[in-house]
């Protein structure tokens, strides 16, 4: 479920989109070019940190559903595309319940389920392949197309798991998982406080979500108690 972050106001959002999101013209049909035109906005933004309002987005997927005949599968998709790169979790989801099942069926739409798929069970090789894979089949870079800064977006949701999950891992491994070559991998790790030896193996810093713990696990039984248990075991 996406945190109330998710609906805080952007520092971004202009003033006429929280006046919109906020007033009686939400549900007007004849602001969706305005909903619109800022969606093309956040698209146009490399930035991902800036560049993503799901609730502005989540009202013109509430508008489309009010208005099917002007819905546009299009914007559907650019704005599945953002949430698919967002860095709170669920807004995808959310986005997707105000889908049909009709236009769940487009291609461009299924493509980006499946990524999702790939996304949530971790498996990021797997989804580099899928985008950027050798094929003749080409609904993958359409999927994410006019999306600035989709690969770069992805990868720094990727680089929160591997800190929270590895404390070791292989440069190699990194890459794959990014879909970087040997040199980013070195400048990424870098940029991140990352140490690599000449080996290879990427050491990454302690941090709570990545440090085995030993749990100790301790019962204190009286001696009553016991000697109850063992009259009960005599008895059977």
């Amino acid at each position: 479920m996406a945190g109330a972050s998710s609906f805080a106001r952007p520092s971004t959002r202009p003033d006429e989109i929280q006046q919109l999101l906020t007033g009686v013209e939400r549900y007007n049909p004849q602001k969706i070019g305005v909903l619109e035109d800022y969606l093309a906005h956040q698209c146009a933004n490399p930035d991902p940190t800036t560049n993503h309002d799901v609730m502005a987005n989540l009202a013109l997927l509430k508008m489309y559903q009010f208005n099917p005949a002007m819905m546009d599968l299009d914007v559907v998709r650019r704005v599945l595309c953002k949430a698919l790169i967002s860095a709170t979790p669920g807004d995808f989801n959310l986005c997707l319940y105000l889908l049909s099942d009709d236009i769940c069926q487009d291609a461009s739409v299924r493509k980006l389920l499946q990524l999702r798929d790939y996304l949530e069970r971790a498996q990021f090789d797997s989804f580099w392949k899928e985008m950027y894979g050798d094929n003749d089949d080409d609904e993958e870079e359409s999927a994410v197309d006019g999306i600035a800064g989709f690969d770069n977006g992805l990868r720094r949701l990727v680089v929160g798991e591997i800190g929270s999950t590895y404390q070791t891992i292989q440069a190699r491994l990194v890459g794959k998982m990014l879909n970087l070559d040997e040199e980013a991998v070195l400048r990424l790790a870098k940029e991140q406080g990352w140490a690599v030896s000449a080996k290879g193996v990427v050491s990454l810093p302690l941090k709570a979500e990545n440090e085995a713990k030993t749990t100790v696990i301790s019962e204190s039984v009286k001696f009553e108690q016991l000697t109850k248990i063992l009259s009960a075991a005599n008895d059977i």
